[in-house]
């Protein structure tokens, strides 16, 4: 029976007690806002899935998000807490907007090949003031 050494238990310690590394969230700026914590749920039908993130607004103006688009999905929308539609989304001065699993999120439709935990999505922003955003997101599991 082979025995285990104080280095070997230590190094097991120390990965029980990290636990599995912190999902990973896209960032990105434009402007005075910034995006961060951005990432979209593997769908469980290739008909629709979910993006979340968060917009801070650091500037002195208010600003709007209009338009959402992904070239992986033929449709976007942003839905409200109860599933209903949301033309935009106005992001105060000085404010925070939240786009958060059980709230407000983007909706992503018809897929054109089902994304998988480890693909990444590329969404792109269009926003009133600060201009076009695009950037990539990762996938995550729908589990979490």
């Amino acid at each position: 029976m082979r025995r285990l050494g104080w280095t070997t238990i230590g190094i097991a310690v120390l990965g029980i007690a990290c636990g599995p590394p912190a999902p990973i969230r896209a960032r990105a700026q434009i402007g005075g806002l910034e995006i961060t914590d951005a990432f979209a749920r593997e769908p469980v039908i290739l008909a629709s899935g979910a993006a979340y993130l968060t917009i801070h607004n650091a500037g002195t103006e208010a600003d709007t998000l209009l338009v959402a688009e992904s070239p992986e999905a033929a449709g976007a929308m942003f839905h409200g807490q109860a599933m209903s539609h949301l033309d935009q989304l106005p992001i105060p001065a000085g404010g925070t907007v939240s786009l958060a699993p059980g709230g407000t999120h983007l909706m992503l439709t018809d897929f054109t090949r089902m994304p998988v935990v480890g693909d990444s999505l590329t969404l792109i922003l269009e926003f009133a003031r600060a201009g076009r955003l695009l950037f990539k997101v990762p996938v995550r599991p729908v589990t979490e």
